[in-house]
């Protein structure tokens, strides 16, 4: 009886070992290549085999990968289980993953890249660790079924991320709009976006992240009426990284920095000192662009960004670090000249005549970029407004005590206004004479003002000669009749 009992009891026990030993695997596995029971047959070993086979293939694409064969992807990796890790190492483990993520994003859509980041799920659980930057990895592909299948793996319930939860049950791939309004809805979300787009010290994004950022950030702008200071700041870090000079290798991000400046010109009332950095960054990505000569398509399309930016806003003047480097451009007169044809550049001419007349009375560049500026672009429109500013320059001169610096004007003011007089001759008399007739200003007591910009242009202020070839001109266009009458009977004389 006891015998019976017991041979009962180990058949039992067999009968429960055997029912039980399938019972220890799940049913399911989150996999983005497989369907999840299917998954759950297939052992680490294969997937591993899998995953090393689509690492060479992205190997022969870019040299970067073979950085990860022996550690993420080595042979020791599959016995490890984060899990039971301690801090330092996880911490150490979520650097490579982060990293690699970051670069297989640019080969996302490849079966390979897929092959790889089914074993990162099986062995290191990157969809539950790593999940942020598993989505931001899949995110420039939101219109593809790979997307839908890493986001239906994803625990996304109540977290940035959760505006995607319908995914998950529709099974269709998110329009880019979605993700363009919770940008809207969230900032936290653009600026994941705007710093993820953005290169650092040891990694630089790919062509497809940087372009799908720049539609979401391009398709916002547009969206929004108004654009308000929190969308600026968090959007201006990966607009100014686009626009550092010296950055090789990364045209794409620069276009899409000076696409970013031209609407945000048009769209928001940018504060003084951020228009201030965005006219320099500009100007320095045309100077880069002028002196390697390799593609003036690139200092064409830089020049076209500053014009833009400089006529949307309320400027004046250039800053003087921006002048600096337009004053010494190559070519610059002969692209405007060429601009000029196409588009209205009115505006912008003012502002950079405006400015280089101000710095021309102690800057030799200045007066050259000046001079070349007026003799090869057509300013028919803004002679009167060109003279009247050199005119008013010189009478503040000629009020300082210090009268080297007064003698110093007479030179580029003169040549200015032969060049102008050789080109727009009748324009030139027209702004003369309003000017005359309209400035009432004495720098001198008793000195009538023709006469103040005679000495000047003659760089002779205690001169008293009564005649001089300056003397000569402005008299002849003064308003007054018998100013006119008196130079000529000098002149007869």
């Amino acid at each position: 009886m006891a015998t019976s009992i017991a041979s009962q009891l180990e058949a039992i026990r067999s009968i429960a070992h055997v029912d039980s030993a399938p019972l220890r695997r799940p049913f399911t596995r989150p996999s983005i290549l497989f369907d999840p029971k299917e998954a759950a047959d297939i052992n680490i070993e294969s997937i591993f085999t899998i995953a090393l086979q689509g690492l060479e293939v992205l190997i022969s694409n870019d040299e970067r990968f073979r950085n990860y064969k022996n550690d993420l992807f080595s042979h020791r990796s599959k016995e490890l289980d984060r899990e039971l890790m301690g801090i330092e190492q996880n911490n150490q483990l979520n650097v490579l993953i982060n990293s690699y993520l970051k670069l297989v994003s640019g080969f996302f859509i490849l079966p390979s890249a897929l092959q790889t980041l089914e074993y990162l799920i099986r062995r290191h659980k990157i969809h539950v660790y790593n999940n942020e930057d598993l989505i931001l990895c899949a995110l420039p592909y939101h219109d593809t079924h790979a997307f839908v299948r890493v986001v239906q793996i994803l625990d996304i319930r109540n977290g940035t991320w959760g505006f995607l939860e319908g995914v998950k049950v529709s099974g269709a791939p998110p329009p880019r709009m979605v993700i363009v309004q919770q940008c809207l809805r969230d900032k936290g979300v653009l600026e994941v976006l705007c710093n993820y787009a953005s290169p650092s010290k040891k990694f630089q994004p790919s062509k497809n992240v940087i372009g799908f950022c720049t539609a979401v950030f391009i398709e916002l702008l547009g969206t929004v009426v108004t654009v308000d200071d929190d969308i600026v700041k968090r959007i201006l870090p990966f607009v100014v990284s686009g626009l550092q000079s010296g950055v090789k290798g990364l045209s794409d991000h620069k276009a899409s920095s000076l696409m970013i400046v031209g609407l945000l010109g048009n769209k928001a009332a940018l504060a003084s000192k951020l228009l201030n950095i965005l006219i320099r960054s500009v100007a320095e990505v045309a100077r880069e662009e002028a002196n390697e000569l390799i593609d003036l398509h690139w200092f064409r399309l830089s020049l076209i960004a500053l014009i833009n930016l400089v006529q949307s806003q309320n400027v004046q003047i250039l800053p003087i670090k921006a002048l600096e480097i337009l004053k010494e451009l190559r070519d610059l007169p002969g692209v405007l000249l060429e601009l000029s044809k196409e588009f209205n550049i009115e505006k912008f001419l003012v502002v950079l005549l405006d400015s280089l007349i101000d710095c021309s009375s102690k800057d030799e560049y200045c007066q050259q970029a000046l001079l070349s500026l007026i003799e090869k672009v057509p300013i028919n429109d803004s002679v009167h407004h060109v003279v009247t500013k050199i005119l008013s320059t010189c009478v503040k001169l000629s009020q300082k005590v210090d009268d080297s610096i007064s003698l110093m004007s007479a030179g580029w003011a003169k040549k200015i206004l032969i060049i102008v007089n050789t080109k727009y001759p009748s324009e030139l008399r027209g702004a003369v004479n309003h000017f005359l007739q309209n400035n009432k200003a004495h720098s001198k007591k008793d000195d009538s003002l023709y006469k103040i910009l005679c000495k000047m242009l003659d760089g002779n202020l205690d001169s008293s000669s009564d005649i001089s070839e300056s003397k000569v001109w402005f008299a002849l266009y003064h308003p007054k009749a018998d100013v006119r009458r008196t130079t000529l009977r000098d002149i007869n004389s």
